[in-house]
């Protein structure tokens, strides 16, 4: 398997480049790659390169690269924006991990009257490591893009156009897959919407009520915020995956 490495001035590199400290340490010490490995650079913006370690520097530490062609990949078909409650310590770690392998493009914390966690200072440094390690991981040219938390009238006043689809985890929602199908064909952005582990308050949901947006049971139990930001999230990703499928033309057919 050709490991991913990340390397943000990808675009203005050309033939050669270095990586240094995290990437560099990551190549070296994490993946012990040696002059001659092959690997994949790409710097979260849709462009990805084959590169060759050219050289190994000790001290400090560097690894040089030789780059082949460059490729630029589309963005994704549909956004997909997760406005989500934070969950407690290494839990957001862990949230902010799956849900960008299964193929968030967007992502906002979101305080709710019962929120307990709140963006720290050094929330949004620590969050982009993640992303790029799970860039990595899911091997996604697309890093996701982190937004200034709001609260929940600024998400439901926030503008939108035509084809963005809301979608609000709920336990008394909606259930049924054709429904769920129904609501994102032809979706150019799908905002979901992962409330505390208190659940949304009275209120919040007299409010939620008046928005077109669409309550998404994800089963009988009552989850945690991670838990229920990945199955919504792995939900709507199969559903738009499944839906590309059957919108192609059949080719064997006359």
């Amino acid at each position: 398997m050709t490991h991913w490495l990340y390397l943000p001035e990808l675009a203005s590199t050309g033939t050669a480049a270095v990586l240094v400290e995290t990437e560099a340490a990551h190549a070296v010490r994490a993946r012990r790659l040696r002059v001659g490995d092959v690997v994949c650079v790409f710097d979260g913006a849709g462009r990805t390169a084959a590169a060759r370690i050219s050289e190994v520097v000790k001290r400090p530490l560097e690894v040089h690269l030789t780059v082949e062609a460059q490729q630029h990949w589309a963005p994704p078909a549909a956004r997909i924006h997760l406005a989500s409650a934070l969950p407690k310590g290494d839990r957001q770690t862990t949230m902010l991990d799956m849900v960008t392998q299964l193929g968030i493009t967007d992502f906002t914390p979101v305080n709710f009257e019962r929120s307990i966690s709140r963006v720290s200072t050094g929330s949004q440094d620590r969050w982009r490591r993640v992303l790029i390690e799970s860039c990595k991981q899911s091997q996604r040219s697309w890093m996701p893009l982190v937004h200034s938390s709001m609260d929940l009238g600024d998400w439901i006043s926030d503008p939108t156009d035509d084809g963005v689809v809301n979608l609000v985890a709920h336990k008394e929602g909606e259930s049924r897959n054709t429904v769920i199908e129904e609501s994102l064909g032809g979706a150019k952005q799908v905002r979901l919407l992962v409330g505390p582990e208190g659940g949304f308050s009275e209120s919040e949901l007299a409010r939620l009520d008046h928005t077109q947006a669409t309550l998404v049971s994800l089963g009988e139990g009552v989850l945690r915020v991670e838990a229920a930001a990945v199955a919504l999230t792995a939900l709507v990703t199969r559903t738009l995956a499944d839906s590309r499928i059957r919108s192609q033309p059949d080719k064997g057919s006359a």
